[in-house]
């Protein structure tokens, strides 16, 4: 199979991530229809209500409507996406287009990290995966649509941050139930499952149709924390150079222009491949670790820091074994085994007890927190500094998912 033949230009696939914000009012569905009427199938018909005149539909397609939030009573229903055939150059092609993090309610979705079997298996995104059961009937009928036509060979499945996530789930769920290429194009996603999840999807629809892209300094993509972890869990992804203030780089708009030359020509996926900035080595992870330099909790922090929680684990794995196990619920019962990870590291030798003493201490004056000799560290005391941690990521994303209002 040659992957590339019905990729989208990134061009394209970021048009589409940030014109599904569109979607939510008639007024802008009929805007978002003009706009595409050359790409996907869409025709005129008599209006349905009293009002007489007649109106756009896409034929053969669904709107997508769930619920998202993380509290029952705050949450809302609303258009969360599209399905579409395509036409012209495009025949032969399908497109699922799910939206972000375009509310308060989708903002607490993206922070209740809990766990949930997905539909194939794997442990996922609490949020993400009550959401995508909302949609799925509609996903259902626009599967048993899929199965009338004949010549349709690829579909595209397209989001921008909680509709990255969204539309990884729907991925996965398209590759179980249809026998047609599945391609995933995410910006700005966070992370969506844990190992099995992300490995077996990697494997299911191949690293080379999964295009995920995403800015240095965008702090969406940092979480959920580890072990929840990206996919592909191999191959290729499309990391680009970015600045400040971070939160502005999860706007769709950055996105766009990132991946155009001039925000009009769009770069091919080999030249932002070529564009990716250069990863942190072992033995700087090593020299931050063992540094006492002042710290604070800016997004490059942040991305020292992820590298070298991961460095540690991996070690810790290697020499001990220990792994983490059992995280079953929300985001603090991982960080509550995370920390008895640690903890058990610590005290399993004298070479992981220094990195795991390195590791907190480094995270502590990220804090403020000055460690001296008499500190203990206990389990409590380590699931202190992990949870404040992530209290400080967490604000930097609340601050990302405001962007894109």
């Amino acid at each position: 199979m040659n992957n590339n033949t019905t990729a989208l230009q990134p061009k394209l696939a970021a048009l589409l991530a940030q014109d599904a914000y569109g979607l939510k009012t008639s007024s802008q569905r009929s805007i978002f229809m003009l706009n595409y009427k050359d790409k996907f199938d869409i025709r005129e018909r008599d209006k349905l209500d009293s009002t007489g005149g007649t109106e756009l539909y896409i034929n053969g397609g669904e709107q997508l409507r769930g619920q998202t939030g993380a509290l029952i009573f705050v949450k809302t229903s609303h258009v969360m996406g599209m399905c579409a055939f395509g036409i012209g150059e495009y025949a032969g092609q399908a497109f699922i287009i799910l939206k972000g993090t375009a509310s308060l309610f989708d903002a607490l979705t993206d922070l209740n990290a809990g766990i949930k079997r997905s539909d194939t298996g794997g442990q996922v995104h609490q949020g993400f995966q009550d959401t995508f059961e909302t949609f799925r009937p509609q996903l259902i009928k626009f599967q048993a649509e899929l199965a009338k036509r004949t010549g349709v060979n690829t579909i595209h499945c397209i989001g921008h941050s909680l509709g990255g996530a969204l539309a990884t789930l729907t991925a996965d769920w398209l590759s179980a139930n249809c026998e047609i290429t599945v391609k995933l194009y995410t910006f700005g996603s966070p992370r969506v499952g844990l190992t099995y999840f992300a490995n077996n999807f990697t494997n299911s629809i191949n690293p080379e149709n999964i295009y995920r892209v995403y800015h240095k300094t965008d702090p969406v993509p940092m979480v959920p924390t580890w072990p929840f972890i990206h996919v592909p869990d191999k191959g290729t992804d499309y990391l680009l150079d970015s600045g400040m203030p971070p939160w502005e780089y999860h706007y769709m708009e950055n996105y766009l222009n990132s991946v155009s030359a001039n925000g009009e020509v769009s770069l091919d996926w080999p030249t932002l491949k070529a564009k990716r900035p250069p990863a942190l080595m072992d033995k700087s992870i090593e020299n931050w670790l063992k540094s006492d330099g002042p710290l604070s909790l800016s997004i490059n922090t942040v991305q020292v820091l992820n590298s070298a929680l991961l460095w540690v684990i991996q070690k810790i794995v290697n020499i001990s074994g220990i792994m983490l196990v059992g995280a079953t619920t929300t985001t603090f019962t991982i960080l509550d085994r995370l920390a008895y990870m640690m903890h058990k590291a610590y005290d399993f030798s004298k070479d992981l007890g220094f990195w795991v003493m390195r590791l907190i201490t480094r995270m502590a004056r990220i804090l403020g927190i000055v460690m001296t000799e008499t500190t203990s560290f206990t389990v409590a005391f380590i699931r202190m500094i992990f949870i404040r941690i992530h209290n400080g990521v967490s604000e930097l994303v609340r601050k990302a998912s405001q962007a894109t209002e």
